[in-house]
C-alpha cells in the first residue's frame, strides 16, 4: 500500500487506485463535517458559485459558500464552521461552493473512494480510509486543497498528522510504501505539536483572522471533536452512508 500526499490538487495522480482524502482544513472540509454534525442530511459540493446558486435555488436547499473568505452575496450562509455549529440543518440539504475545497473534491471525483478530512474528524477519517484501503486493495492519497492554487501550510500539516496516524494504525499489519511527499508531510507535522500555533505561522490562517474569522481558525484546529466522515457518493448511494456528499452539477 503506497501513501502519497498531493500538496495541490493538480499534483494528485494515481487517483483511480487510491482512497483520496481531500483536506481543506480552513475551511471547506471542516465546514462539511460541521454541517453533518448540525444534522444536515446531505451536502452537495459545486465547482463554482453559479452552479451552486442554480442547484440550491431550484431545489430549495440551503446555499452556502464564500469568495475571498466572505459569504457570497445572495447566499444564505458563508463558509463558517462556527456558524454552522450554531444552526440546525435537520431535513435541509445544503449546497456548498468555496474558492478551493469544493473544487478539489470535484477534481478527484473519479477516485473509487473519496473522503473529506479535517483536524476535527482526524481519527475517524484515518480509520475509515484504512478500512476502505484494506478492503478494496487501494493506496492512500491525501489531497491538499491549497489556497488560490498555492501550497498552504494548514492542509499540509493536517495531511502529515493524518499520515503519521495512519502509520501507527497500519503498523505490523500492512507493508506501507511511503512516497517522498508523504514523508515530507510527516516530518512537517513533527515541527509543532500545537496545531493552532502551527497554523498561525502561515499566511492563510493569519489572513482569515485579520478578516474576522479567528473563531473559525480555532474551531478547525480542534482535534477529534467529531466522528463524522463525509463520503463522496452518487445519488443512488446517498441513503447508504451516514454523511453523503454529492456533486452539484
Amino acid at each position: 500500500m503506497k501513501i502519497r500526499v498531493a500538496f495541490m490538487p493538480v499534483l494528485a495522480n494515481h487517483v483511480d487506485s487510491s482512497v483520496c482524502i481531500v483536506i481543506d482544513a480552513l475551511r471547506a472540509t471542516s465546514c462539511v463535517v460541521a454541517l453533518f454534525d448540525s444534522r444536515c442530511p446531505r451536502v452537495y459540493v459545486a465547482g463554482n458559485h453559479a452552479t451552486a446558486r442554480e442547484y440550491a435555488r431550484s431545489r430549495g436547499f440551503a446555499l452556502c459558500g464564500e469568495s475571498e473568505g466572505f459569504r457570497v452575496e445572495g447566499f444564505d450562509y458563508g463558509n463558517s464552521p462556527t456558524e454552522f455549529a450554531s444552526l440546525d440543518f435537520y431535513g435541509k440539504p445544503a449546497v456548498l461552493s468555496t474558492t478551493n475545497g469544493t473544487k478539489a473534491i470535484n477534481s478527484v471525483a473519479s477516485a473509487p473512494v473519496v473522503l473529506l478530512g479535517a483536524v476535527t474528524n482526524l481519527t475517524a477519517c484515518v480509520e475509515a480510509a484504512w478500512h476502505a484501503a484494506v478492503e478494496r486493495d487501494l493506496d492512500i492519497m491525501f489531497v491538499c486543497s491549497g489556497t488560490d492554487e498555492e501550497f498552504t501550510l494548514e492542509d499540509s500539516l493536517t495531511a502529515g498528522l493524518m499520515a503519521e496516524r495512519f502509520a501507527r494504525l497500519a503498523a505490523g499489519q500492512v507493508n506501507l510504501e511511503w512516497a517522498d511527499s508523504a514523508l515530507a508531510a510527516r516530518k512537517l507535522s513533527y515541527t509543532e505539536p500545537n496545531m493552532l500555533r502551527a497554523w498561525m505561522t502561515g499566511n492563510h490562517a493569519r489572513r482569515l483572522c485579520d478578516r474576522g474569522f479567528g473563531d473559525d481558525v480555532a474551531f478547525c484546529a480542534q482535534q477529534d471533536t467529531s466522528v463524522i466522515v463525509p463520503v463522496l457518493v452518487r445519488e443512488r448511494e446517498a441513503d447508504m452512508v451516514a454523511a453523503p456528499v454529492l456533486l452539484a452539477v
